[in-house]
């Protein structure tokens, strides 16, 4: 990184005036997890674990002051699948990651955007059951803002092959996510969800649906519970498609 993109006047400057720059290193992270536990953790630290830490060689996080994840790029993708193909600069990529982050658009954190020209994203993610005496969680950003007359927002949920089951909520962007200790759920108020999906039947499908009148910011939440196999990993694919009100013009 040091080499590439850290390397350009522009983004040394851009960081100097916007972020304040730390790092850690990962093997201190896991040294961290095994002898403090998870709740004994860094805020920092534990901030990082909790949001889909991907163990690479290195990492970039951009972390609020609230300590809440904001935009995050390991630089094996990054150096890899995020090259673009049109010739432009990987400063120019990077630069446009960090505005993003600032800009609350969570770049790397599974946000989609949906329009009414692309109403249907189909995402791809992991979720990953309880080790570390806290509840691990996968979080996908729905950008439905483009929608002005609202419309009806659908997510159809199928798990992968594996035998983890999973649970999903749908919420306002604007809750923070907390959790009720007993029932392993969030305490914010959620639009609609689907339980243990999985669970009876592998092949199930977990559909979640919500009316909206004018376009918002959504998170999907998907998580595993304890009584799945202790660290055991499953796959998911979750259809998200908006149907668009017809505004008063339309219907007349």
């Amino acid at each position: 990184m040091r080499a590439v993109v850290l390397s350009d006047e522009r983004i040394i400057n851009f960081l100097n005036e916007n972020f304040v720059n730390t790092w850690i290193r990962n093997v201190e992270l896991r040294h961290l997890r095994d002898t403090m536990g998870y709740q004994r953790m860094f805020p920092l630290a534990r901030t990082i674990i909790s949001n889909k830490w991907r163990r690479g060689p290195v990492d970039t996080w951009i972390i609020s002051p609230e300590l809440e994840a904001i935009g995050h790029v390991a630089v094996n993708e990054y150096l890899g699948n995020n090259r673009r193909e049109d010739g432009t600069l990987e400063s120019e990529n990077y630069l446009l990651f960090l505005a993003d982050s600032l800009a609350g658009k969570l770049p790397g954190l599974g946000n989609i955007v949906l329009t009414p020209d692309q109403p249907s994203q189909t995402v791809l993610d992991v979720f990953r059951t309880p080790e570390y005496g806290h509840q691990d969680y996968t979080v996908v950003v729905i950008d439905t803002t483009t929608f002005e007359n609202g419309g009806k927002l659908t997510i159809d949920m199928e798990l992968g092959n594996d035998k983890a089951s999973s649970s999903f909520f749908l919420l306002d962007a604007a809750h923070k996510l907390t959790f009720d200790a007993a029932n392993k759920r969030p305490d914010a108020t959620m639009f609609d969800s689907a339980y243990d999906v999985g669970w009876y039947d592998p092949g199930e499908i977990g559909q979640m649906t919500h009316l909206f009148k004018r376009g918002q910011i959504h998170k999907l939440v998907g998580m595993g519970w304890a009584s799945n196999e202790k660290g055991s990993i499953n796959a998911f694919r979750a259809r998200i498609s908006v149907e668009e009100n017809q505004n008063e013009k339309d219907t007349k």
